[in-house]
């Protein structure tokens, strides 16, 4: 069975699993080989959403870079530097648009490699905090944090910082001057709750259900990954994210988190 689950798998058959039976050399190398062929199956998912996503989001500024070069080449459209330099902004998105699908997939694969250890979340906390400070200056804004105190989170410090400064980018930006934004974090029973709340713009009703989808923006600006980003990594810690928002009155994100 396990000879012929692995001519399948090279062959392409990805979704070859073997039955795992008993606690002998055998069943511990077939449950080795189901890892195998399921971490292949998800790499080779994840590649094919890639290329798919990209393909899509590349169409547009390569459209609009095409048609100016033909009228160019046509002349049409003088090849003057207001031209040029409209051709120099495409070139910018395309490269933003690959930067963000590079940094979606990391996001997607994360399950796979996350280095997870224990966090002094308060502290943790005020160091990215601390990296808003600036942008918190110039809207005469208040950032304002609350965490339960001796709290402690198990996960990968990179990636959830990653989660956090996206949830705080974004409500710093939905909030205007004199506006608030509170980070809170507490532990309910098997679990962690952080909370990032604004007063700031909101979300209206009918976006709310698709903001963690991937090229959905809810507001002018970006790109639509930032959510998505954050919805992939808060469930490859085993955790999911939530969202409620009163149009025009700010709007709460809740990151779960398993306390161990």
């Amino acid at each position: 069975r396990l000879a012929a689950a692995a001519m399948a798998v090279s062959e392409g058959d990805l979704k070859t699993r073997v039955p795992v039976a008993g606690k002998d050399e055998i069943s511990r190398l077939s449950q080795t080989f189901n890892r195998l062929a399921q971490s292949l199956e998800t790499q080779e998912a994840l590649r094919k959403k890639v290329l798919s996503n990209t393909a899509h989001e590349l169409r547009t500024p390569l459209t609009a870079m095409q048609g100016e070069l033909e009228g160019m080449i046509d002349g049409l459209i003088p090849a003057d530097r207001q031209h040029i330099g409209s051709l120099h902004e495409e070139t910018g998105r395309l490269k933003k648009i690959l930067n963000g699908m590079e940094e979606l997939a990391q996001a997607q694969a994360s399950a796979l490699s996350l280095k997870k250890r224990r966090i002094d979340f308060a502290l943790f906390l005020s160091q990215i905090a601390s990296k808003f400070d600036a942008t918190i200056r110039s809207k005469g804004a208040e950032l304002k944090i609350e965490c339960e105190k001796g709290l402690n989170v198990y996960a990968d410090p990179d990636r959830l910082s990653q989660i956090i400064v996206n949830l705080l980018d974004n409500a710093l930006k939905a909030v205007g001057n004199e506006g608030r934004v509170t980070v809170g974090a507490v532990r309910q029973g098997a679990e962690v709750l952080i909370e990032v709340q604004d007063t700031g713009t909101g979300i209206k009703p009918e976006g709310l259900p698709f903001i963690f989808e991937r090229f959905f923006k809810a507001s002018e600006g970006g790109m639509g990954l930032g959510l998505a980003i954050v919805k992939e990594l808060a469930e490859a810690h085993g955790g999911r994210i939530e969202a409620k928002s009163e149009y025009g009155k700010g709007s709460v994100f809740t990151l779960h988190l398993p306390s161990q």
